[in-house]
């Protein structure tokens, strides 16, 4: 008769204890769904942490808790119930060889024994997160191999999350990009002339094969009278969205001032200060610009820090490199000289940016001037530009052979008939 209280009392612990652990297990589900509901609703990282946070802390009862999470390096997202600074500490060292253990009993930094369980967080095979946790006295789930588990789960899905949201950003980052780019090459195409002249005295033709979607060289045909053209052909210092821009405004301030400019040393001067303006010292234009008039045979040219261009007749070539320095390093030329010269009939001139010359080959070679003048000297019988220019670019890829462009390819060439 004296064993049955016994019998009703263990039968009464158990029924507490299985009651516990239906409680602790409802627990665990509840915050598996909320955790689940947060992560559908595309929670931000800092609140996919509070949740995170609240969780553990609140609901579980979990003292302590330090979680690194490896991005570029490793960083810790995450830390409460201790004082620990980590300043002066290696973390991403002590955590990569805390990789190889599978407890904290060791000889380790005195933050590292202040925790009781390190939990690795792994996404297909790819190390994403530590958490350390301790202080599991006052956890609701009492027993420490189901809420390490648990623990494990939760971060996980925490971790993996934050790492989707990392992805996702850049995805959207990189679309936006990607549709900045395509607005930029849109309004960069728009600078470059619609057509070219074929008339007559003379015949125009252009290139430009960008090295990225945007890029920052540009060149241009103003005709000024029935007689007289302008053109011009530059190159902005950098590249992208913001060459693009600066390169867009210079061709406004080009257009603006080309026709009320009594002289190319005015203008260009002019050119300067609105380069320097807008760029404020931190990008330069080089820029080479020339004017004809067909009547007299005469070009007038100002050469600000270009390549030189070939003036070609027969064997005969002029470098034309008189003129100044780039456009936009001071806020005012020191010096601006004027280049004059007859160009008698069925010669060639060439322009370019550096992107032809700085071509190089796989023994490190750039393609260079030299190279470039023998290849225009050798076609000075063939009058067809467009083709010479498609000449010179399989001469480039030829030359180059496996080796990569490294910037924009842009020619401007004019032929001046008989």
């Amino acid at each position: 008769m004296s064993e049955k209280p016994k019998q009703h009392k263990s039968l009464a612990d158990a029924g507490d204890t299985l009651v516990a652990e239906l409680g602790a297990k409802k627990l665990q589900l509840h915050w598996l769904l909320q955790i689940t509901k947060a992560i559908n609703y595309n929670f931000s990282t800092k609140q996919l942490l509070d949740v995170y946070e609240h969780v553990l802390n609140s609901q579980l009862k979990v003292e302590k808790l330090a979680l690194f999470i490896r991005e570029s390096s490793w960083t810790c997202a995450l830390m409460y119930g201790t004082n620990t600074t980590f300043s002066g500490i290696d973390i991403g060292k002590i955590l990569d060889e805390l990789n190889k253990l599978h407890n904290l009993e060791m000889e380790k930094e005195l933050w590292v024994h202040s925790f009781d369980s390190i939990i690795p967080v792994y996404h297909k095979d790819q190390l994403l997160a530590y958490a350390l946790v301790g202080g599991f006295s006052n956890s609701v789930i009492p027993k420490k191999n189901e809420l390490i588990p648990f623990i494990q789960t939760i971060t996980n899905l925490i971790v993996v999350a934050i790492e989707n949201n990392h992805v996702s950003g850049e995805k959207i980052r990189q679309a936006a990009m990607r549709r900045d780019l395509e607005l930029a090459a849109q309004m960069q195409s728009m600078l470059f002339p619609v057509t070219l002249p074929d008339k007559a005295g003379y015949r125009l033709q252009a290139l430009y094969l960008p090295h990225q979607e945007v890029g920052g060289d540009y060149y241009d045909y103003i005709p000024i009278s029935e007689d007289e053209f302008v053109f011009c052909m530059a190159d902005v210092s950098g590249k992208g969205i913001p060459a693009a821009l600066l390169c867009s405004n210079f061709q406004a301030n080009l257009h603006a001032h080309v026709n009320v400019s009594s002289t190319l040393p005015e203008l260009v001067r002019l050119l300067n200060q609105k380069v320097f303006k807008s760029a404020k010292g931190e990008k330069f234009i080089t820029m080479f610009i020339g004017r004809y008039n067909s009547k007299t045979r005469e070009l007038t040219y100002v050469n600000a820090g270009h390549n030189p261009p070939f003036l070609i007749h027969e064997k005969v070539v002029y470098m034309l490199n008189e003129g100044s320095t780039a456009l936009g390093m001071f806020e005012e030329l020191p010096f601006v000289n004027v280049g004059k010269t007859f160009v008698p009939g069925n010669a060639f001139l060439h322009c370019y940016t550096d992107g032809v010359t700085d071509v190089e080959n796989e023994a490190g070679e750039d393609y260079g001037a030299f190279r470039l003048r023998e290849f225009f000297t050798s076609r000075i019988h063939e009058n067809d530009l467009k083709k010479v220019h498609q000449q010179l670019v399989d001469t480039l890829a030829s030359f180059k052979q496996t080796g990569m462009y490294t910037d924009d390819i842009t020619l401007l060439s004019c032929w001046f008939k008989v």
